[in-house]
């Protein structure tokens, strides 16, 4: 293999979600030549959609808050910002048998799931989560178990926040830090009002503005072509697709720290951190409606022999127009990618979908059904262990000229749009840092947690 110096910077994006779409566009506008390798045939990620009766939908539900700075400038940058439709919503809970509004204060005190004494030490706990704990940092090395149990005492532990720790993360559930809790909580539950919004033509959209930019800009867009493996030379990182190897002068990685681990040889296979990190998948059955089938965009369920771990109806944000009139109801289920749960077969799925919907609204007809699609992905969001703050990988490999942006540098923050707009920049600075032989000027991702 060649070991010449590459006579202007070049730089390989792998994986084409928003962190490495937002990679490919932030170098390719600070003069870096880029090339962006996608396994599929389709941008996103995460934020994939599918086409129905000439309406464009998401496979798994998105929406943003007013509070996603990242995101929101990023859209700005775009002309995306004033297309955004923004809508207060609300949540509901259903508990066993009974639904129960879960807003405001009030509607903690009616909460009859729980006593009286536990209603009012909730509404005092979760005042003291969101008002006065300003600086989340220090629960890093602290269970969320633990800590929510000292906080609400352990019946309120077991009736609501073990079932709910438990349909994200399952059996490791109390290996979750307290500082993903803590954080998660803020930012849903900051302001005084909940409001969400989406941009016009959804998340296809913003990928679709940012492909254009990358090709605009000069960038390559490779689809349907899978990194076979990578290996560094003293001069170069060679990148191998479809039988050919490749020279540039760095990559950035958006894939998971396994599948990286798979496609690395040499010296790099041995530095990737956290490549044994447990991921949490997710099962998502799209239900497409002929009229609106809830109150609120948010259901959390708790209820026992219930498969689905919540129920979100979009079209509460996502406007009908956009839909061609249909309402959207996405029921999901997360569990690890090698689990049977999520093998199980399309057609199981369908049905237990149906099943479900039922047994939360006794009038719920199945004509109501136009059309049900069931969609998976295996890498959703690492189950972080406690004290992972110190060991979360940084922006570079040590000693390599790979560098990260994916969700296993998302703590403690919420893995979304958002946050991985923030880290893809935050890489990407890194990366011209490195190849313009300065250091990097980037602050630590979590310091942005501590509120004012």
């Amino acid at each position: 293999m060649p070991t010449t110096a590459l006579p202007y910077p070049q730089v390989a994006v792998l994986g084409g979600g928003i962190s490495g779409l937002v990679s490919a566009y932030r170098l390719l506008r600070q003069g870096v030549g880029v090339t962006l390798f996608e396994a599929t045939e389709a941008l996103g990620g995460l934020g994939g959609t599918f086409e129905y009766r000439g309406a464009v939908i998401e496979q798994f539900y998105h929406v943003m808050l007013n509070s996603d700075v990242p995101l929101l400038s990023l859209l700005e940058e775009l002309g995306l910002a004033g297309t955004i439709r923004w809508q207060e919503t609300g949540m509901g809970f259903q508990y066993e048998e009974a639904f129960y509004p879960f807003n405001t204060p009030l509607d903690l005190l009616r909460f009859g799931a729980l006593t009286i004494t536990e209603r009012l030490r909730t509404a005092i706990g979760a005042a003291y989560i969101t008002k006065f704990v300003k600086d989340g940092t220090a629960l890093d090395g602290i269970t969320a178990a633990t800590w929510l149990t000292a906080i609400f005492g352990a019946s309120v532990f077991e009736k609501l926040w073990r079932p709910l720790l438990t349909a994200k993360f399952g059996d490791l559930f109390d290996t979750v830090p307290a500082y993903w809790f803590w954080s998660r909580l803020t930012r849903e539950k900051g302001g005084a009002k909940e409001v969400k919004g989406y941009v016009n033509g959804g998340y296809r959209a913003i990928a679709n503005a940012l492909a254009d930019e990358i090709v605009r800009l000069g960038g390559q867009i490779r689809l349907t072509t899978p990194v076979q493996s990578l290996h560094e030379t003293a001069n170069s990182i060679r990148v191998n697709s479809k039988g050919k190897w490749e020279s540039y002068s760095a990559v950035i990685s958006t894939l998971p720290l396994p599948l990286l681990r798979k496609i690395a040889d040499g010296q790099i296979c041995g530095s990737v951190p956290q490549s044994e990190l447990v991921y949490q998948g997710v099962v998502n059955v799209v239900v497409i409606l002929k009229q609106c089938l809830q109150p609120y965009y948010w259901n959390a369920i708790v209820k026992q022999g219930f498969l689905f771990q919540g129920l979100v109806e979009t079209t509460h944000v996502v406007p009908l127009e956009q839909t061609n009139g249909r309402h959207l109801v996405y029921l999901m289920n997360y569990c690890h990618k090698d689990s049977e749960t999520y093998i199980r077969s399309d057609y199981d799925w369908g049905s237990q979908a149906q099943k479900a919907v039922r047994s939360l609204y006794p009038d719920f007809d199945q004509t109501m059904i136009e059309e049900m699609k069931v969609f998976r992905a295996p890498f959703v969001e690492p189950v972080w262990p406690v004290n992972y703050l110190a060991d979360r990988p940084s922006a570079q490999i040590a000693g390599s000229k790979v560098f990260l942006a994916t969700t296993a540098q998302a703590y403690p923050r919420v893995n979304a749009w958002n946050t991985m707009v923030q880290i893809a920049s935050e890489t990407v600075e890194t990366v011209c840092a490195e190849l313009a032989g300065r250091p990097a000027s980037g602050a630590a991702a979590v310091d942005e947690l501590t509120l004012a």
